[in-house]
């Protein structure tokens, strides 16, 4: 479960940038693409979220380079876990011409396909996100989890 969970924060950091925002048929945001195909745990559609180039860190996991590794990663998730619901609260966002950079904190809720057990994650993500072709892709994406809770 902590690979999972790990694997689980980066994900949602790339993609929870921008809370609330609705998924409309022509995302805005690399976000908006994003929330899309993980709130539907379906990773070929989160692969065009990301540029050709991109690079994701996933919590507690290693490096994924390029669109076809990042899709690879998000498969492996989903083959363990079924998402129920993500969202995230974005706590700032800076601009720059045909760039963005996003950053905030996250929530997934999981059930484990094996067990049926529910589960939360949380943690905390920065993405930066470019319009290429005249579309908003991640170019780089890092969640990483909260940490654990101080020992009392």
């Amino acid at each position: 479960m902590q690979a999972r969970n790990r694997f689980g924060a980066a994900l949602l950091t790339c993609g929870l940038a921008l809370a609330g925002t609705a998924a409309a048929a022509e995302p805005q945001s690399a976000t908006d693409c994003f929330l899309a195909g993980f709130r539907a745990s379906n990773a070929d559609a989160l692969a065009p979220c990301y540029a050709e180039d991109a690079v994701m860190w996933f919590p507690g996991g290693p490096m994924a380079k390029g669109r076809t590794a990042i899709r690879d990663g998000f498969a492996g998730y989903f083959a363990g876990a079924t998402v129920k619901d993500a969202t995230l609260t974005q706590l700032g966002e800076e601009a720059m011409g045909d760039t963005r950079v996003t950053w905030g904190t996250y929530v997934v809720n999981l059930v484990d396909k094996k067990t049926q057990a529910a589960s939360v994650e949380r943690g905390r993500y920065t993405d930066v996100q470019k319009k290429i072709d005249g579309r908003w892709v991640y170019i780089v994406d890092h969640p990483s989890d909260d940490p654990a809770p101080a020992a009392k």
